[in-house]
């Protein structure tokens, strides 16, 4: 039996993306480049897998299909998620060193001598790895190319951008199936958390970058709250924070529900948070800036004394744990100058947190189109209530 390859995209986008990144590294002068995060990995290559724990390296020089070195345990995930195939793979073994191979795969591509990228903020890097590779490698010249490869994914394609739209469908069902949940009685947040789950596999979800989120009551006050044992209660506010994820590309949502009658304070505050979620989606459009659109939430959180006191959205896309967003590098933050293109997507998280009264959270993914922005989730925007 044969493994049936099934890459995301077809090979010229691949190739497209690969020229693009060819033309970053001939304006640093890089001869190869070792791309090791998961993300950048899948972005030029297609190649994913759960299994990241072991070093895996994606090696791009300028006259070459790129070669993959990864354990040998992996190589079946070439054959069925890449567009490269066997002749572009080098394996190590469990008991190998992992940078002795990348730097033999190095020597063999005839660049051993030359300048190489490295991204130095990459989570999977190491500095034990980085020192084991430059040691083998006395004659190269290693240098820092952080972000060379993220500056092409910042902007998405078509093809992508149909995933994540099917993304966010698959979390705007989720959003519908808890409020059904909670509207049939009483349950624990691990019982809500399991319907959360299932209602994203069944609905053709793959697994996130991060864990559904859901809390109640006092735990809503803790930020990234996973679900607990505690019982749901009767006035009681419910945070769901969950996305879809399709081919790796997530779209997530954030919706806060309210079991039984809010209080007219926790009414307010959560029609400050609309205002904020959509003050700050009509800010969104190509040309203008990550900073300008912060400042849109900041103006409506005043209101009530309140602040973003962290950015106002950040760029996702492609993901694989311990994130699904890519923040690290686009995101929507105070003074910051970036300008936003067609084809950037954000997940616009917005919260209200003020000392000694219980949170609101809403949100939605949104996409910079030629002329404004396109909300990808769909479910009612404000506090859903639950009698």
């Amino acid at each position: 039996m044969e493994i049936q390859k099934d890459p995301a995209f077809p090979v010229e986008e691949y190739r497209a993306r690969l020229e693009a990144t060819r033309s970053r590294m001939a304006a640093l002068e890089i001869d190869a480049l070792l791309v090791t995060g998961p993300e950048n990995i899948c972005y030029l290559s297609g190649f994913q897998t759960p299994g990241y724990y072991f070093p895996q390296t994606l090696v791009v020089t300028h006259h070459r299909d790129p070669t993959i070195v990864i354990r040998r345990f992996e190589g079946g995930n070439v054959d069925a998620y890449s567009w490269l195939d066997s002749s572009n793979l080098r394996t190590f073994e469990d008991h190998e060193a992992p940078m002795g191979r990348v730097a033999q795969t190095l020597h063999d591509l005839g660049v051993a001598k030359g300048r190489i990228g490295v991204d130095y903020k990459s989570w999977f890097h190491t500095v034990r790895e980085h020192r084991e590779l430059t040691s083998l490698m006395n004659e190269a010249a290693f240098v820092d190319a952080s972000g060379l490869v993220e500056a092409e994914r910042a902007i998405k394609s078509g093809r992508e951008l149909a995933y994540v739209r099917e993304a966010g469908r698959i979390s705007s069902i989720a959003a519908g199936v808890a409020a059904e949940r909670l509207a049939r009685g009483a349950c624990t947040e691990n019982e809500l958390a399991a319907r959360v789950h299932e209602s994203v596999v069944a609905n053709g979800g793959e697994y996130p970058g991060l864990p559904v989120f859901v809390s109640s009551g006092h735990r809503t006050m803790i930020p990234h709250a996973v679900w607990s044992g505690k019982t749901i209660e009767s006035g009681e506010a419910v945070f769901l924070e969950v996305t879809g994820v399709v081919r790796r590309y997530a779209a997530p949502i954030f919706r806060t529900y309210h079991l039984g009658t809010p209080d007219k304070a926790f009414r307010e505050r959560a029609g400050v948070v609309r205002e904020m979620l959509d003050a700050t989606i009509d800010a969104i459009g190509p040309g203008v800036t990550s900073g300008s659109v912060n400042d849109a939430a900041m103006r409506v959180a005043r209101k009530l004394g309140g602040g973003v006191t962290k950015r106002a959205g950040y760029s996702v896309g492609l993901n694989f744990p311990p994130d699904w967003g890519e923040g690290v590098f686009l995101d929507l933050k105070a003074g910051d100058e970036t300008l936003l293109a067609p084809g950037m997507v954000f997940h616009i998280p917005q919260t209200l947190r003020l000392k000694g009264e219980a949170p609101v959270a809403i949100s939605e993914t949104v996409v910079v189109t030629e002329r404004g922005r396109s909300v990808v989730t769909e479910y009612p925007r404000d506090l859903i209530v639950i009698d």
